[in-house]
């Protein structure tokens, strides 16, 4: 089944049970083809961002996804779109498509590399966050106490007093 009459067919069936969403489906300004172009230009940004982040520029929506993007186009009123944007960007529907076991593993291995890729980079993260977190607690560590002994005022250690036994003396007597 073609992208386009998957979206059709949920949305038709969506009419169908939501009056209220029936009036907006059946709005003369909008239509299928524009609607596909909008789900096109909203992927596009999804790829957009995955290439900023580092990422691969191939998004695979799910069928949710495909048909909550075709219900917003509907339920917008001043949604325009230009098509000429969209000349190298697909809409697939998983559910619409058969891959080749080839792509099957081609696309399977992308996602795990992807997947050990983040799972590196939160790994770098938390690093440098415990090594700056050691660093910042080495620097407000206080200093190890140093024993001084005490000195004269002339910088010599005073001299040991000797005992002297203590003389008695009878004051009342």
């Amino acid at each position: 089944m073609e992208i386009r009459q998957a979206i059709s067919m949920y949305l038709t069936a969506k009419a169908f049970g939501d009056p209220e969403f029936k009036t907006k489906f059946e709005n003369p300004n909008k239509n299928l083809d524009e609607c596909v172009l909008f789900i096109q230009y909203k992927m596009l940004e999804k790829v957009t961002e995955e290439q900023k982040k580092g990422g691969t520029a191939c998004v695979i929506p799910s069928d949710d996804e495909i048909f909550a993007l075709a219900e917003q186009y509907y339920l917008d009123d001043d949604l325009k779109i230009d098509g000429n944007t969209f000349n190298n960007v697909k809409v697939l529907s998983v559910s619409a498509t058969s891959f080749t076991d080839e792509e099957k593993a081609q696309m399977r291995q992308e996602a795990i590399t992807k997947y050990q890729n983040e799972v590196i980079a939160e790994q770098k993260k938390k690093d440098e966050e415990r090594r700056a977190k050691a660093a910042k607690a080495k620097e407000k560590k206080p200093a190890t106490p140093v024993l001084v002994p005490d000195t004269n005022d002339d910088g010599e250690e005073p001299k040991q007093e000797t005992k002297q036994e203590a003389v008695q003396m009878d004051l009342f007597g």
